[in-house]
């Protein structure tokens, strides 16, 4: 029997999400050991009693099992009679939001309020708290450790002690309700010396789907008590199913946040995807890559918890992560089978076939020409002159306006157009028949459609470029006539002139008629213009299409004549059999055993879509070269060996690894700016690749740089690349962690807080009315006597200007020469834009502490401060005195924290002395 070792974990899901999880946990220890390990412990808390979730794991003998929790590792928590437990519960009625919407009864699905799972985790507390105390129990049994006939492997523990894992999400109502109570209870049965880890998924996966209105500010509200916990450092308790919880210390020793789309870019737009890499995560949390991959995991949480950056005020407690898995598939691959299939089914995709109509781009094209413009009933014209004189004015109005209307006009026509759907309804109609087409025919007969109806959309380029040409010509030349008239009326000569002539007319040029007549016309000309554009978008479409199709075309006949002209070879396309796994092609050469055999694809069912055929052509029909070798190493030094010759298989191995890296790369991403300096903290990142043997030298994935460049392309990627060995021969693990980014810096949380503040007036987002207003915000922000305080001095300086005109500005030295940072009109409004605004508060406060320190080392430009203080300190008592019905109540309040500001300033200038201190050392 194989010994693995391993470490002692206990997996918990909190809700639909934790249970997603947990299958794809398990799925991946089915697969490496064949078996559940008895050293791994399972256990769900769900307000869904529903347990009929299931996935499909095949084990390493090639055996298919099913995947799912038992029902003794499922606990329904469920409240019946939901509504009036906050009124009769003691425990629930202390903390419950007045604001939480309430149900009759949670039986199954807590609805996205957060609040309602935690009732629900109250409502069960004595159970939830005995199967927890049983569950730890169970998960240091010295049974475990023991070998057994119905056991395929004997499993060791790393340590005595446990690894505790949380897993849901941070968007709904069960996992994100519960999370932290859960955590409290654990950590008051576990020992010191235990890890319990959270891994959470954020909400933007949610986002747009119906029903989840409240992701975004349920997951800003649990991010901020997460936050406020994790630095909390005060002991307190609670009371929690008639027993006391001590909380003593943060509820995780590390918080894992996942998001749909990592840091290298790829998007994982389905949850089954995140949740499969949850689980893969919650895999790794066990061990098993050995025991080098957990020291260097231990190691980063240690440095996180005696070296956590500061960021701002707002420690970085966060980390994520991201996996893939490179499996090595030897199976053999008949060549000339395939080779045979690949010629005739080539001959046939390169051969015209059938006549694909296109008339359906004419209907499109006379359809855009026709199309209306949105009806305008909020916005008039410009105003009209009401006599002679005002007709200049009107007239060069007029003309601004017509300069801006135009842009506001074509987006509006845009926007609406895109809304009623007409290109992307061509698009999806264009792409339908294209699929059509290609199973119907070959790729010449698709060449020959879409170029058909290239020709008809530039014929109808044409035709709407000149009629907007037209309607904007008539445009400018009745513009030019009004010019010419206003001018001429405005020269006309006095009444007193001599001779007598005719007297002009005293009625305006530029009357209501007039300029509703301009504004029309140029409606009119918007319109023509923003049809034009969209014929031009919907030309680029079709002829990228186009292109699309003839490098397609090129692309597939210069595989044919290399297949053509070729002998034996190797063959074998890698697949993707999941997100997170990759496979690299068989080694074997193939033996000629189907020599002759020219079947070709059956169109009607095996012939790929178009869409795949152009994502990936030669994946479709590529044949691998190369002498393969019977484990990974030994046929990647094949490839490597013969890249030279055999470009094609080497690019298809390259580009098989750099999916590896960029799959690996963490699941989040965060705004690099608000982490980029180093004083502040750093950012702890370690890459670690699992391989068979980490020491072996003849491995090409120690020696080969060029392999090597595809992790770790810099110096700096190198010293974060960590190598272990795991034993297995024909897999590769990559596995990345990136950890000490503070809450604040992930990228989508000032969205997610946008949405908390519209929507916490009407409801409650927190699991607790204690913590509705006390809890501090997760983005560092200035207090307001901070504010005041560099606000003043800034006026004072000079530095912050303000204006009727201009309002309140300063000079933004982080743009360009002569740019301005505006705050607002008003100075309620200019204050709180600052207050606001946290890195424009550091600029202004960088300004103003570079000009005090200038001011306060020259005796003059002393002496002019403190005059200056006094002299402003003046005119805001008198303008508070005499501000009433003058200012907005808000405007008096900063005026007053400016007199406040003033006042202390005055004191401390004039007991400051620049020469107080002085060290007058005598010397030679």
């Amino acid at each position: 029997m194989a010994v693995y070792q391993l470490k002692r974990t206990v997996l918990i899901g909190l809700g639909g999400t934790g249970k997603k999880a947990l299958l794809h946990a398990k799925k991946r220890f089915l697969e490496t050991f064949g078996e559940e390990p008895p050293l791994v412990r399972f256990l769900l808390l769900d307000t869904t009693s529903a347990n009929t979730d299931h996935l499909t794991a095949r084990t390493p003998d090639g055996r298919e099992e099913k995947v799912r929790l038992r029902a003794s590792e499922v606990l329904h928590i469920e409240a019946r009679g939901a509504s009036l437990l906050p009124q009769v519960h003691d425990e629930i009625r202390e903390w419950f939001p007045p604001k939480a919407d309430l149900k009759a009864n949670i039986l199954s699905g807590a609805g996205q309020i957060r609040a309602l799972g935690r009732l629900a985790l109250f409502a069960n507390a004595t159970t939830v708290y005995e199967n927890l105390r049983d569950l730890l129990a169970l998960a240091r049994d010295y049974q475990d450790e023991r070998p057994a006939l119905d056991r395929r492997h004997v499993y060791e523990p790393y340590t005595p002690h446990l690894t505790l894992v949380l897993v849901g999400s941070l968007a709904g109502g069960t996992g994100s309700g519960i999370f932290l109570d859960v955590a409290f209870v654990l950590r008051e049965l576990m020992k010191d010396e235990d890890q319990l880890y959270g891994y959470f998924l954020l909400p933007d996966i949610y986002v747009n789907r119906p029903g989840t209105q409240n992701v975004e500010a349920n997951a800003y509200a649990a991010l901020k008590e997460l936050d406020h916990f994790m630095s909390q450092e005060d002991t307190w308790s609670y009371t929690f199913g008639g027993r006391r919880i001590q909380v003593r210390k943060k509820p995780f020793d590390m918080v894992f946040l996942v998001n749909r789309e990592n840091r290298a870019g790829k998007a994982f737009n389905e949850l089954d995807d995140l949740a499969e890499l949850l689980g893969l995560g919650l895999y790794l949390a066990s061990g098993p890559l050995g025991k080098e991959q957990m020291d260097v995991f231990d190691n980063i949480v240690h440095q996180l918890n005696e070296q956590k950056g500061r960021y701002y005020g707002k420690t970085a407690h966060y980390a994520s992560f991201g996996a893939a898995e490179l499996r090595f598939d030897h199976h053999r691959v008949h060549r000339e089978e395939g080779r045979g299939k690949a010629l005739t089914t080539l001959r046939r995709w390169l051969s015209p076939q059938a006549h694909w109509d296109v008339g359906f781009v004419q209907r499109f094209a006379e359809g855009v020409s026709e199309l209306k413009p949105p009806e305008d009933e909020e916005e008039a014209p410009p105003r009209a002159a009401s006599k002679l004189e005002e007709d200049q004015a009107v007239f060069s109005q007029l003309r601004s306006e017509l300069g801006l209307g135009k842009e506001k006009a074509l987006q509006k026509y845009r926007q609406f157009w895109e809304k009623e759907g007409h290109l992307s309804r061509f698009l999806e109609d264009l792409e339908e028949r294209l699929e059509k087409a290609w199973k119907e025919g070959g790729l010449p007969d698709l060449i020959q459609g879409l170029e058909k109806a290239a020709e008809s959309l530039e014929s109808l380029v044409k035709t709407l470029g000149k009629k907007a040409e037209d309607s904007r010509g008539e445009l400018e030349e009745e513009l030019g006539g009004l010019e010419q008239r206003i001018s001429k009326a405005s020269s006309a000569p006095p009444r007193s002139s001599f001779p007598p002539r005719q007297r002009p007319s005293s009625e305006p040029i530029m009357d209501r008629r007039t300029v509703r007549r301009i504004w029309e016309m140029a409606k009119l000309a918007w319109a023509d213009q923003a049809r034009l554009e969209l014929a031009r978008k919907t030309k680029r479409e079709v002829e990228e299409r186009l292109g699309e199709l003839r490098e397609l075309e090129r692309r597939l006949r210069n595989r044919l004549e290399r297949l053509e002209g070729e002998g034996v070879r190797k063959e074998g396309p890698g697949q993707d059999r999941s997100p997170f796994i990759l496979t690299l092609p068989p080694p074997y050469e193939a033996e000629k055993a189907l020599a002759g055999v020219d079947e070709p694809l059956r169109e009607d069912k095996e012939k790929p879509s178009l869409k795949s055929l152009l994502k990936d052509p030669e994946g479709v029909v590529d044949v691998f070269l190369g002498q393969g070798e019977s484990t990974l190493k030994g046929w990647l030094k094949g490839v490597i060996e013969g890249r030279e010759e055999s470009r094609t298989l080497w690019e298809a191995v390259e580009r098989t690894f750099r999916e590896l890296n960029g799959l690996s790369a963490p699941a989040w991403d965060y705004q690099d700016a608000w982490v980029a300096n180093p004083g502040l903290g750093y950012r702890e990142e370690v890459f670690i690749l699992g391989l068979e043997d980490a020491s072996d030298k003849e491995d090409p994935l120690v020696a080969d740089e060029e392999l090597l460049s595809v992790f770790a392309g810099t110096l700096r990627d190198r010293m974060r690349l960590q190598r272990v060995s795991t034993g297995d021969p024909n897999r590769l693990l990559f596995y990345k962690v990136e950890a000490s980014i503070p809450a604040f810096a992930l990228r989508g949380v000032g969205i997610y807080r946008e949405r908390y503040e519209q929507l916490r007036k009407e409801r409650s987002f927190h699991v607790d009315r204690r913590w509705e207003e006390t809890f501090p915000d997760l983005f560092p922000q200035p207090s307001q006597e901070e504010v005041a305080r560099v606000w003043t001095k800034a006026r004072l300086m000079g530095i912050l200007e303000g204006g009727a005109e201009e309002g309140y500005r300063f000079p933004d030295l982080r743009q360009e020469r002569g740019r301005y940072k505006n705050l607002g009109l008003s100075p309620a409004e200019a204050f709180h834009s600052l207050e606001a605004d946290f890195f424009a508060y550091k600029e202004l406060e960088s300004q103003v502490a570079a000009k005090e320190k200038g001011l306060k080392r020259d005796p003059q430009g002393l002496e002019a401060l403190r005059h200056r203080v006094a002299e402003a300190l003046e005119n805001r008592e008198r303008l508070l005195a005499e501000g009433e019905g003058t200012w907005r109540p808000e405007d008096l309040e900063v005026f007053r924290l400016e007199r406040d500001v003033l006042r202390g300033l005055q004191q401390e200038l004039a007991q400051y002395d620049p020469r107080r201190g002085t060290d007058d050392f005598p010397h030679l």
